[in-house]
């Protein structure tokens, strides 16, 4: 949510440097890119796991209903980072 809502801040500033001028990213937006672009990866990783617990038949921890929107956000993660 913070990636989206400060993405949103920063294009709404309007641009006053020439493209060959990087800038530096502010620490605490650094991390909030690297922790939404690993999202993608945690967020895969553990709807393989719900799959293995499913296939193989084990107690089923969490609920049902959690599994389904981890994989709903993962389908939307991917719309949203890669298209």
């Amino acid at each position: 949510m913070l990636f989206v809502i400060l993405g949103k801040l920063e294009s709404d500033t309007p641009v006053t440097q020439g493209k060959d001028v990087v800038e530096s990213i502010p620490f605490l937006k650094e991390t909030i890119i690297t922790l939404g672009f690993s999202a993608i990866v945690i967020n895969l990783i553990m709807c393989m796991i719900y799959s293995v617990i499913v296939i193989i038949g084990k107690q089923y921890v969490l609920p049902k209903y959690l599994a389904a929107i981890n994989f709903v956000f993962l389908i939307l993660q991917f719309f949203f980072y890669f298209y």
